[in-house]
């Protein structure tokens, strides 16, 4: 089969971030995040909650005082950082609360104890939490409490609720954020409308017990390929697969049965796999907790949907992975995706490339990529607008303008301590021009008796 990336490689870089202390709490997220400034994870700590940011230039041992997110009152279960902003991080933890960190541009340089919000609602743990990719200040999040619930962080409360049918293990936001799918503890999988608070449809995916996770497909070239996503369980024999579908040919909410376009067994791992698809490349990579590989396939429109290409092996179990924002690569290396293995004391950039002996830019690996930048406003898409794809930006060194008009900014989201501040300048004020306005009165008084 002819394809461009059938000879894609893995390369772990020679500099890596060393002399971490992971925290050794088992969750149901990617354990690791990182963005163009900053990556993060979960610190060892006490009382559990704590959160290393490095920025991504600090390779090298880490000193035993670095500084921590320890806001929190209980275990951090997810966490992401704002797809519009490196400097804004979410964390939902067992303490019922969500709450959005602001990191300085130089990273943390002491305890950061205060957020920006905090987002009260959950009645149980909160299992995950995410970004919608499209839309600014929309978060969605997941609880024990069987429900998931949709945020709109200027106004710092909840916009839209769903209860759940069983417990969610895995959730993520469609290409043009107008959909969540949930994967569940009952074997389902279930597409949620969340401003209709509805699913779309659901569908049994992997018979196996243990958890499931899904990714969506398609991307700004690939519309029709929109409809499709990727699951990964297990086989009622605790087989690993990875199954390929579409929803168009899942049933409306209540009926179970669908048929996937293709489901592949790979092994008898044990560790939960993780999917993530570049929609540039239209590859996907797929990483396991305690695995030492990533293997990575390409998709196809047709049968057989999904090939696999290859996997990039080491000798040292990960306990977590991330992929960096695609506008993150060195396209003079021809590299194609950047990811951040996590090990228990050290995390390792790795690099995956295409061999290519020219040094001009190859426009065929880099069509554009989303631009960090919201291509519609939270009100909007609260107000029930259509739903738009990603703002894109151009990969070419030198033309990283954005190629579609980003929407007016929106206000920037406010913390409570600031918010009381502004109250008290503002009552402040109203006491200090009353106190002019009877000074006045008085004085008009005077002018009138004589």
């Amino acid at each position: 089969r002819d394809s461009k990336f059938r000879h894609v490689f893995g390369e772990a870089s020679k500099q890596k971030y060393e002399d971490l202390r992971l925290s050794s709490k088992a969750t149901e997220s990617t354990g690791i995040r990182a963005n163009a400034k900053f990556f993060t994870f979960p610190w060892e700590s006490g009382g559990g909650g704590a959160l290393a940011v490095i920025p991504v230039t600090k390779f090298g041992r880490t000193a035993r005082d670095l500084p921590l997110i320890t806001g929190h009152s209980a275990g951090v279960l997810d966490f992401e950082f704002n797809p519009f902003d490196d400097n804004m991080l979410l964390t939902a933890s067992e303490d019922l609360t969500m709450k959005l960190w602001q990191i300085p541009d130089e990273g943390l340089k002491q305890h950061l104890k205060e957020p920006l919000a905090t987002l009260e609602g959950h009645g149980k743990k909160i299992s995950f939490c995410t970004f919608n990719p499209s839309a600014s200040n929309v978060v969605a999040s997941t609880s024990f409490d069987l429900t998931t619930r949709i945020w709109n962080l200027g106004e710092q409360e909840e916009a839209f609720s769903v209860a759940m049918p069983d417990q969610v293990m895995h959730l993520k936001w469609n290409y043009t954020g107008s959909l969540l799918a949930a994967t569940c503890k009952d074997k389902k999988l279930r597409l949620i409308d969340p401003r209709t608070s509805a699913f779309a449809c659901e569908a049994r995916i992997h018979e196996g017990a243990k958890a499931s996770k899904v990714e969506w497909m398609g991307g700004a070239s690939a519309t029709d390929e929109r409809h499709k996503f990727v699951t990964t369980g297990f086989t009622s024999q605790a087989e690993r697969q990875i199954g390929v579908w579409d929803m168009r040919k899942m049933g409306p909410g209540g009926s179970d049965v669908a048929e996937p376009l293709n489901m592949l067994i790979l092994d008898q791992g044990t560790g939960a796999l993780y999917p993530y698809f570049d929609p540039g490349t239209q590859m996907l990579y797929v990483a396991g907790k305690g695995d030492a590989n990533v293997r990575y396939f390409e998709a196809d429109p047709s049968e057989p949907y999904m090939h696999f290409i290859s996997d990039f092996r080491t000798t040292v179990p990960q306990k977590g992975f991330a992929f960096f924002p695609k506008r993150c690569v060195d396209v003079s290396k021809h590299e194609i995706m950047r990811g951040l293995k996590l090990e228990s004391t050290a995390v390792q950039p790795i690099s995956f490339r295409v061999p290519r002996k020219s040094e001009a830019f190859q426009e065929d690996l880099f069509p554009d990529a989303p631009a960090g930048v919201p291509a519609m406003a939270s009100d909007e898409w609260c107000g029930g607008a259509e739903c738009r794809a990603p703002a894109l930006q151009s990969m070419e060194p030198g033309k990283a303008a954005t190629r579609e008009s980003a929407p007016k900014a929106e206000a920037a989201v406010v913390s409570v301590k600031d918010l009381k501040k502004q109250l008290a300048e503002a009552l402040a004020k109203v006491q200090a021009l009353e106190k002019e306005n009877e000074l006045l009165k008085t004085e008009l008084a005077q002018l009138k008796g004589t």
